[in-house]
């Protein structure tokens, strides 16, 4: 079966509102499929930053590329997803991994912890969002 590709670019630096949505514009002008965010500390916050992109232009999906799930409280999470979703008109596409960069969690105070233990992490999350937001399934 054949399948359809689509392109999608990643944003990595924040930029004042104005600035941010004519670079989504501009995006969109040259055909992006998805407009990705990734969750990365220093880099801009996902969820806002998906809402003003989706704000800014009509056509692509707009996504996170990818959510670092230990970061999140799964219950926390469903409701930026629920929300972003609906203020997206639900153009959101949700990318989740489970977390490598063992700096960022030291900078967040977060544990570590071993790679069985996010990935635990990462399967209780997608259960809660399963949960939580069947209708996205």
């Amino acid at each position: 079966m054949a399948r359809q590709f689509r392109f999608g670019v990643s944003f990595l630096e924040s930029a004042p509102a104005e600035e941010w949505a004519r670079k989504c514009r501009h995006a969109e002008d040259l055909g992006y499929d998805v407009l990705l965010v990734p969750d990365h500390l220093g880099w801009p916050a996902p969820f806002p930053s998906l809402v003003a992109a989706a704000q800014a232009t009509q056509r692509p999906r707009v996504g996170t590329f990818v959510l670092n799930a230990a970061f999140w409280n799964p219950v926390l999470l469903a409701r930026e997803v629920a929300t972003t979703d609906q203020l997206t008109g639900g153009r959101l596409e949700l990318g989740l991994g489970a977390g490598y960069v063992r700096e960022e969690f030291e900078r967040a105070g977060l544990d570590y912890g071993t790679p069985r233990s996010r990935v635990d992490h990462l399967e209780r999350t997608i259960a809660e969002l399963e949960r939580l937001l069947p209708e996205r399934r």
